[in-house]
């Protein structure tokens, strides 16, 4: 999956697990989501001391720190964190999943910080800062609160059914990979289905730090990193890449690939908002 998704989700799992805990785990920086992040900060628009009507409200840093947001929340009553997604409403120029390999492509992913009587929504904002940076920290990334005191959303999606539609699209398209000669894509799709009955479905994901798996069922952490194993949606060279010069055959491969783009999405809300 993109850093961008991951680091949002390790965001809500490990924010969940201090505002039901207080217990702050050894987080940021040291977390793999953000090794190539230079600073991570948690802005809201305020209102100028003296408003007036030509006065817009402007950018304020609210917390400089992964660690300071979670503190914020929790001292402002949040109950808990939850992943929301929506689809690009205009697909007409391009799929979303054809486009999900890129900064702010492939539909919106907040977090939705739940309080009492409504939500918060916070959105991600990566931007380059040194691209020849020694420490490989290119990227100053903030996390804007876009909409404020707004209905609660808290999706959920039950794990077990999403399990069985992730493993029955994974089967379809690994067969479809092959059935047209591209086994090393056939083969990461068996591996991303092997995950849904791995006792440990961590072990073969790049993020082992992802989430605190204590907090997850195995159910839950094995819809994830499957999930996770199953992302294959870039640009050159990726399976976003594959053109067929036989119409039905393109027509079945973009048919899977919005069915596989649309089950991972689904995964994640499913075992990220179980906790």
């Amino acid at each position: 999956m993109t850093g961008t998704l991951a680091q949002l989700i390790a965001l809500t799992a490990y924010g969940n697990g201090y505002l039901t805990t207080g217990n702050l785990l050894d987080f940021y920086p040291s977390n793999t989501t953000f090794q190539f992040c230079k600073s991570v900060d948690f802005v809201a628009f305020k209102k100028p001391l003296f408003f007036s009507n030509f006065s817009k409200p402007k950018e304020a840093i609210v917390a400089a720190t992964p660690t300071d947001w979670f503190k914020l929340l929790r001292k402002d009553g949040c109950k808990k964190l939850r992943l929301f997604f929506q689809y690009s409403k205009d697909q007409s120029f391009a799929q979303d999943h054809k486009l999900a390999g890129m900064v702010g492509g492939g539909g919106t992913w907040l977090i939705e910080a739940i309080y009492d009587k409504d939500s918060d929504y916070w959105a991600n904002r990566w931007a380059v800062k040194d691209q020849n940076a020694s420490d490989r920290k290119i990227w100053e990334v903030s996390y804007v609160m876009t909409a404020s005191h707004k209905k609660t959303t808290n999706l959920q999606v039950d794990l077990d059914k999403i399990k069985e539609k992730i493993n029955q699209t994974l089967t379809e398209i690994a067969t479809f990979a092959y059935q047209h000669d591209y086994k090393s894509w056939g083969e990461l799709f068996d591996k991303a289905k092997a995950t849904l009955s791995d006792k440990n479905p961590k072990e073969n994901f790049y993020h082992k730090d992802l989430i605190i798996t204590d907090n997850y069922s195995l159910t839950a952490q094995q819809v994830l990193f499957a999930a996770g194993n199953a992302w294959v949606f870039g640009g050159m060279g990726s399976w976003n890449d594959i053109v067929f010069d036989n119409n039905e055959d393109e027509k079945k491969y973009d048919e899977l690939s919005a069915k596989l783009y649309d089950d991972i999405n689904q995964s994640v809300l499913a075992a990220v908002n179980s906790y």
